[in-house]
């Protein structure tokens, strides 16, 4: 009896792999939510006494993806992120904090799948995007939500696998446009800062 529970169990363990394969050779749409950690820094190369650092936080996303090879996908994202900053004002007197913000981008990418199996698939991807910074709390600095730069406009670019219905996803965005608006007479500081982004997420795709 044993014996017949594996059997019926395994047989039936195939008949699920099997069908969900043959669904996903015939699909062509799909949606997928996604999420993880993210690694974001700026540089500032206009200003000579502040030292900009890197910050952790995560991100939140939902796509809509079309075709196989290539396909196009359109995605929603979510980061909450704090980079540190340093400024010397004088060489014994210094300010130091972080800067917390989020990003709401909506991301188009053009992609293809380098490997793709019944049940494995590794894709590249890259397309731009259109997003919006906003500070999430105060800050040393006194920067203010009127301080960050709207829209950003950037571009993304990302690799991920598939097994089965599960993604592993890594994701890199800079945005083309700056950080801050103004410039030392309105802020303080010159920064000509672009932000970056570096995202590790694991997900499901349905």
């Amino acid at each position: 009896m044993k014996a017949k529970a594996r059997n019926s169990l395994f047989a039936l363990s195939a008949v699920i792999l099997l069908s969900g394969s043959l669904e996903t050779r015939g699909q062509v749409f799909w949606l997928g939510l996604n999420g993880g950690a993210t690694y974001s820094w700026f540089t500032s190369p206009k200003a000579d006494n502040l030292v900009t650092g890197d910050g952790l936080g995560w991100n939140l996303g939902f796509f809509a993806r079309y075709g196989k090879r290539p396909f196009y996908q359109l995605g929603l994202h979510w980061t909450r992120a704090a980079t540190d900053m340093k400024y010397f004002l004088t060489e014994d007197l210094v300010i130091e904090d972080q800067v917390p913000f989020h990003n709401f981008d909506l991301v188009v990418k053009a992609g293809y799948e380098m490997i793709r199996e019944p049940m494995f698939k590794w894709h590249v991807n890259a397309g731009p995007f259109l997003g919006t910074s906003l500070l999430f709390s105060t800050n040393t600095f006194e920067i203010e939500r009127d301080d960050m730069r709207n829209p950003q406009l950037g571009v993304a670019a990302g690799t991920g696998i598939q097994f089965m219905n599960f993604i592993l996803d890594v994701d890199y965005q800079y945005h083309l446009t700056e950080l801050f608006v103004g410039d030392e007479t309105d802020l303080g500081i010159e920064f000509g800062s672009h932000l970056q982004h570096l995202t590790i997420k694991i997900g499901f795709i349905f």
